[in-house]
């Protein structure tokens, strides 16, 4: 008898941390770290007896596949959920339309779901019909599942619809919160989180789950700035790496670069064993091109299309944007290595020093070279030998690489640094 009073006082102890609501946060991009921080939001939630789940929603959009995944562990968790907007725009509206009831805040609007292409050196544009048209269902899946409009979800994510008094062709929806409630796309306004658990029947205290540390460094890492960034110095500092004897800083670095990159994604699940076998037969092929196999041919290619297929695995629907920035940082980093970095104490090894089977000749000599026609004697990738005449000479072109046998013509001297470039037949 006295065994289960004492469980009963316990349980109503415990009972009131159980029957509070938990607060989720979907604030800034939306992307895979933060679906993953979600989804395990809302198993802890149910695994804990919350009595509810709201969603407090800030964001601009981001990847639609995280907005899938989030939308979807929305409409299935067993609790009741409430998505609070103080902003809902592109897939923060799929998240938002998701949840059972939608609270509109002061000056919030949700809608402007359109998918877009982003390009680094290009005004964004709009995405390809059959991207529209798989993000228009499912916006359209998610409303009918709530009981909402189905049209004004779908006119959200493409232009071409027009609802006559509500939207006009040419420019995908979006709506204040008067004229969201006042269409049925939400189910009131209120002015603060409290007013809006009140009149959705929530208890007023909420157990808020903050983003943990390390979901906020995986967004960071992979966001689609910082991976790019990552990704085209790693590269980078392998790539000098096998232009230098030894194992020295830049290899260091690349290897340090490429484990945040891969670090981030391993984190929430972004990179797996595929991703990470595929990024590395990609690098061992472009190697064994530049290295075992002049030109470039299969094996240059194949390298190419494993990274590209590693990038797309990895990011999705972003990966053309964190692709280009990768080209475009890893082709600036190897102008400056090779055309400013050998001009440096520092950077002395990037060329080769010494003459095969001689003494590299004065530096008063080399001037007379200036003009002068050879034969490349080594691949020069970019550093390596020339002979002009019966003389061997150190040389560096100005990136590019050229096989061995190859007509040469001196471009430049300056001190012991001699700069030769194809010349042609």
């Amino acid at each position: 008898m006295v065994t289960g009073k004492l469980l009963y006082i316990i349980a109503l102890l415990w009972l009131p941390a159980f029957a509070s609501s938990y607060l989720v946060k979907v604030e800034g991009e939306i992307d895979l770290p933060l679906a993953a921080y979600v989804e395990d939001s809302l198993a802890r939630a149910e695994a804990e007896g919350a009595a509810g789940v709201v969603l407090w929603v800030d964001t601009p959009g981001g990847r639609i596949d995280a907005a899938m995944r989030i939308s979807d562990a929305v409409l299935n968790t067993p609790l009741p959920t409430l998505a609070v907007v103080k902003n809902a725009f592109s897939a923060g509206a799929l998240v938002s339309l998701s949840a059972e009831q939608v609270a509109m805040l002061p000056g919030s609007e949700i809608g402007a779901a359109l998918p877009i292409n982003v390009s680094p050196v290009s005004e964004p544009t709009a995405a390809d019909r059959k991207y529209i048209s798989a993000f228009k269902a499912k916006f359209r899946a998610v409303a009918e599942a709530r009981g909402r409009p189905a049209d004004l979800a779908e006119a959200m994510v493409d232009p071409d619809i027009e609802i006559e008094g509500v939207v006009a062709k040419g420019e995908p929806l979006t709506l204040t919160a008067a004229r969201a409630v006042e269409l049925g796309i939400a189910d009131f306004e209120c002015a603060s989180l409290s007013e809006a658990l009140e009149k959705a029947g929530f208890d007023p205290e909420v157990v808020t789950l903050e983003i943990p540390t390390r979901i906020k460094v995986a967004r960071v890492l992979t966001s689609m700035y910082v991976a790019p960034l990552l990704l085209g110095l790693g590269l980078l500092g392998l790539l000098i790496e096998f232009f230098t004897p030894g194992f020295g800083v830049a290899g260091l670095l690349g290897v340090l670069l490429l484990g945040l990159y891969f670090a981030g994604g391993l984190m929430v699940g972004m990179s797996g064993v595929v991703e990470v076998a595929l990024f590395l037969t990609g690098v061992a092929l472009l190697l064994a091109e530049m290295f075992l196999i002049p030109g470039f041919g299969v094996a240059g290619i194949g390298g190419l299309a494993a990274l590209a297929a590693s990038i797309y695995l990895t990011f999705g629907d972003q990966a053309l944007m964190v692709g280009s920035i990768t080209v475009i940082i890893g082709a600036i980093g190897l102008f400056v290595a090779f055309r400013y970095l050998p001009r440096t104490r520092a950077a002395h090894a990037l060329v080769l020093n010494g003459a095969i089977g001689e003494q590299a000749p004065p530096r008063e000599r080399l001037q007379s070279l200036l003009g002068a026609i050879g034969v490349a004697a080594s691949d020069l990738r970019p550093a390596g030998v020339a002979r002009f005449g019966e003389r061997k000479v150190d040389v560096v072109t100005e990136g590019e690489y050229v096989p061995k046998g190859s007509r040469i013509r001196v471009v430049e001297v300056e001190g012991a640094r001699v700069v030769v470039r194809p010349e042609e037949e």
